[in-house]
């Protein structure tokens, strides 16, 4: 399933990338489908999922750890560089004000944000640090800078790779356990609301981008996946108009959500819950299709790749947003997609079959080893 397992759940992920991408490109108050921050959010839950299945349902990472962080590295970091070179080409043809702000900031700051953009580690803490008085200095509110840090990353975006990865160092050991797996669900609820209570989680960057707060959103695809999946395999057994009838529910929802008349954090809870619900039987549906599959394959470069279209837009064709919006919001999006599909074929497609030789290859097993299937749900 490795390399596959890219494209679980394909139409909804690419869904979602839309949606940050639409959000990129009218703001928060453009309310298109889910929105940025809860289409990142569904994504956390989406990941958790994927994981838990390639490391307790599959055998491809059985008692090898080294295997598991090399491919999931792989999946991101090639994909990741070229978009990074390319913008960096585009801002120094562009004479844009990127690279002349790194003179503006200590050298503290240059460093981690060259080692940051360069090894897309530690990008999304780079949310929580800021220039203070010429000085790196971490801070609970990103513009709070003389020069905000977060504009000097390459691929704004890709803070959420960073949280990706945060999860994954941590994921064999997680999951490895279903006590342990509940007791970090707790615990980063209980760390939510603290935050919350106290004022400090209802603000950017607390929202979404705080890694120990977001892994509940992470376990509790994990659950999912180790819970419900099982059971919602065998009713759709019997029942086998099931797992279009989940998908074509969880469509209808990201495009009604906005519309729904309900308090936004509410509104945002439920679609969280209805999605963790509904997850396996996406999941089965993409099994039974293997067009959803393909769709899948371009989420990720499409995620990782609009920012640098909406870049050469903004810089070169200016004037025809101002004149024609809607037509130049159209032309962004197909862009985009164009770009998500050379991407997939140029860098993509060559990285698969790199990451398919490493899992197919045998390897001695880690002296912590990947949970046996079945001995998921037991402490």
């Amino acid at each position: 399933m490795d390399g596959d397992e890219e494209a679980i759940l394909g139409l909804l992920r690419t869904l979602l990338a839309f949606s940050v991408l639409l959000d990129h490109l009218w703001g928060d108050g453009g309310d298109a489908l889910l929105g940025g921050r809860l289409a990142v959010q569904t994504f956390y839950l989406i990941s958790g999922f994927l994981i838990s299945y390639v490391l307790t349902a599959t055998d491809t990472y059985r008692g090898a750890r080294l295997k598991f962080y090399q491919n999931r590295f792989l999946r991101l970091y090639p994909t990741y560089l070229a978009v990074a070179l390319l913008t960096l080409m585009a801002h120094a043809l562009l004479n844009t004000s990127f690279l002349p702000r790194y003179a503006e900031i200590s050298d503290a700051a240059d460093a981690v944000l060259l080692l940051s953009n360069a090894l897309l580690v530690g990008q999304d803490w780079v949310m929580f640090m800021g220039i203070h008085e010429g000085h790196l200095a971490l801070t609970g509110n990103f513009m709070d800078s003389d020069v905000p840090l977060y504009e000097e990353l390459l691929v704004p975006q890709a803070w959420t790779l960073g949280v990706e990865l945060d999860f994954y160092l941590v994921a064999p050991f997680l999951l490895a356990s279903r006590r342990r797996l509940w007791l970090a669900l707790l615990a980063s609820l209980a760390l939510r609301t603290v935050l919350i209570a106290t004022g400090i989680g209802r603000a950017d960057p607390w929202t979404y981008r705080f890694f120990p707060s977001e892994l509940a959103l992470f376990l509790a695809g994990a659950l999912s996946q180790q819970i419900l999946l099982p059971r919602l395999e065998r009713l759709c057994a019997r029942r086998r108009r099931l797992p279009a009838l989940a998908v074509a529910a969880l469509l209808l929802y990201s495009v009604a959500h906005f519309h729904m008349p309900l308090p936004p954090t509410l509104r945002d809870a439920l679609f969280l819950a209805v999605a963790t619900a509904l997850l396996p039987l996406a999941f089965i549906f993409q099994c039974r299709h293997r067009w959803d599959r393909r769709i899948g394959e371009l989420s990720f470069p499409l995620y990782i790749s609009h920012m640098l279209v909406i870049l050469l837009f903004e810089r070169l064709a200016a004037g025809y947003k101002s004149a024609h919006p809607s037509a130049w919001l159209v032309a962004v999006a197909a862009a985009s997609l164009a770009a998500a599909v050379a991407l997939n074929l140029t860098v993509g497609v060559r990285v698969e079959r790199w990451r398919r030789r490493i899992a197919a290859a045998p390897v001695e097993p880690d002296r912590l080893r990947l949970p046996d299937r079945a001995a998921v749900g037991r402490p």
